[in-house]
């Protein structure tokens, strides 16, 4: 059983389109905001649709006329302020479709969902069409159950292990997996995956990964007498640890396999595994093989949503579909032929590659948007006049067409770590704001590439390239905006290296965060302020010089090591 086609109607960033999918391997890549997390969303949102018409005995769906909802605190995986962000117009209306192929047969399941005029807080869930309970006769001759036919896991950035798991039944550690909190049983996984807890199957895939041998051990004596689980690892000849205490790396590639282990025994079943940008939390190096091992489960399906060179030209024929305005609106997003993969990743890197020789040899800055860049570009000019600037400053994303880009601190992250697998020989600087997200995006820079974060620097080296992720630097006038032992206590950004008098009178300066402390966000246009500031004395734009030595010093320490 395998998902073939997938149309979506209505719904967040998509208005309509269709896709044709993969029966083993769906790569999907595109612009930044186009709707790639959105599709995976999509296929979360049918599945709770699906479960919320199948009857309570698991073998029948409810009758079309029976009325079934969807409460606004069960779309915990949507990103919504309100239930309409469900929908892309006014039209309360959004459906999802999914045809499965049983047997020869295609299984056309839509699903509607509405919002109930008199109810801001549920959807109403309908579906269309026969092919529901055609569907339902031909599981239970198979000896399946509605309820457990499906399943769909979502896999997400694992930095650490709970320390203490308790032991779960099957129905509790199904429950964490659907809820998106595989990370809080993945002892549980190990365990269950393998009733003879030898796990020969589970070391053998993550040591063809890692190229290393790897040993997983069950440490409890009697299940009866002991209330959490101890699992612990070996890599190579290191010494064995508790599986909290491996690297986020390794982690996250037990993760998915103790998954798969855990559902091996589903398979005429629907699997799917859905793996959303693996290059940012797996070292580069292991993507490949990864991607090789997980192409040995022929009874699963898998959608990966990536930027990495390396994985985009392993797909075959008919796995890439590459998301993007013109697919949109032609409202069909075909697979990419392999002839094509090397002009797509040209066009997620333009901005580096179209760059000339003459800027190639500077320092290159990507910048959360485009007006940061622009800020930049004029308090260098304004500082050191008729001397040429060592950098080359970029707005983050993946728009082809520079003025499109809407960067924000997630496409920094993105675009440096796509850009080390481009390049070896450029200097590049991937700049965050020094407030919660930006820190938390920093933060969250691959530990098995990156140096790892501690709260006394704040710059981070890749590993192998002169790449390097770097937050604000603070003014000494604007030490209260941060507190260096917490991530969420940030609130320093670009705007805050001009002073008080300058904000004021362009009124940026929002009301004050906490009472009785002197500490604003920046409120205001910010494209309006980026265009007065060349107009600016040059002595406003002093406190940047805080900025541009720290960057240049970066590479004039790595030349004098």
């Amino acid at each position: 059983m395998k998902i073939c086609n997938i149309k979506i109607e209505n719904f967040k960033a998509f208005n309509e389109v269709e896709i044709p999918i993969n029966p083993n391997f769906n790569m999907i890549i595109g612009e930044n905001n186009i709707g790639k997390s959105t599709l995976f969303e999509a296929i979360h949102l049918w599945m709770l649709g699906y479960n919320s018409l199948i009857q309570a005995n698991g073998r029948n769906f409810y009758g079309r006329n029976t009325p079934r909802y969807i409460s606004f605190d069960q779309l915990y995986f949507l990103r919504l302020s309100s239930i309409d962000d469900v929908f892309n117009t006014n039209v309360k209306i959004a459906t999802i479709t999914i045809n499965i192929l049983l047997n020869e047969r295609i299984y056309s399941l839509k699903i509607k969902f509405e919002k109930p005029a008199s109810m801001d807080f549920y959807l109403r869930v309908k579906y269309d069409g026969d092919d529901f309970q055609s569907l339902s006769s031909q599981l239970r001759e198979q000896g399946l159950n509605l309820s457990n036919s499906i399943f769909i896991y979502h896999t997400r950035p694992v930095f650490n292990a709970i320390k203490n798991e308790p032991f779960y039944n099957n129905a509790q550690l199904m429950k964490k997996i659907t809820l998106g909190k595989s990370y809080d049983v993945i002892r549980n996984k190990i365990l269950k995956g393998d009733s003879d807890r030898k796990f020969t199957r589970l070391e053998e895939r993550i040591s063809r990964v890692f190229n290393t041998p790897i040993r997983v051990k069950f440490k409890n004596k009697s299940l009866q007498d002991e209330e959490y689980v101890r699992i612990t690892v070996q890599i190579g000849d290191n010494k064995e640890v508790d599986i909290s205490l491996v690297g986020s790396g390794i982690l996250q590639v037990i993760d998915i396999f103790s998954t798969l282990e855990f559902i091996s025994r589903r398979e005429r079943c629907l699997n799917i595994l859905l793996i959303d940008e693996p290059d940012s939390h797996i070292h580069s190096n292991i993507q490949a093989t990864l991607l090789d091992e997980l192409r040995r489960d022929e009874n699963n399906q898998h959608f990966i949503i990536t930027h990495n060179d390396r994985l985009i030209h392993k797909a075959k024929e008919g796995e890439l579909f590459y998301l993007n305005k013109a697919g949109l609106e032609e409202k069909r997003i075909s697979p990419i032929s392999p002839s094509n993969y090397s002009s797509i990743t040209a066009a997620l890197a333009s901005n580096i590659l179209t760059i000339d020789e003459v800027h190639r040899n500077k320092i290159i800055v990507v910048t959360e948007g485009k007006t940061d860049k622009k800020l930049l570009e004029i308090a260098w000019d304004k500082i050191n006049p008729n001397t040429v600037c060592p950098f080359k400053f970029i707005s983050s994303g993946f728009q082809i067409d520079e003025n499109r880009r809407t960067g924000n601190a997630d496409s920094v992250r993105r675009t440096i770590q796509t850009l080390s697998t481009f390049f070896s020989d450029l200097k590049i600087i991937g700049l965050f704001d020094n407030d919660r997200e930006g820190y938390e995006q920093y933060n969250s820079l691959q530990q098995d590439v990156f140096e790892r974060q501690n709260f006394v620097s704040i710059h981070r080296k890749h590993l192998e390239r002169n790449i390097f992720g770097l937050v604000l630097p603070i003014p000494e006038f604007r030490q209260n905006y941060i507190n260096n032992t917490s991530i969420t206590q940030r609130y320093f950004v670009i705007e805050h290296y001009f002073n008080d008098d300058i904000l004021r009178e362009y009124n940026m300066i929002n009301e004050p965060i906490l009472n009785g402390i002197d500490i604003f966000q920046i409120q205001g246009d910010k494209n309006t302020f980026s265009e007065n500031v060349n107009n600016f004395e040059p002595e406003v734009f002093n406190n940047f010089n805080l900025l541009f030595d720290y960057m240049l010093r970066l590479f004039a320490e790595r030349v004098e090591e």
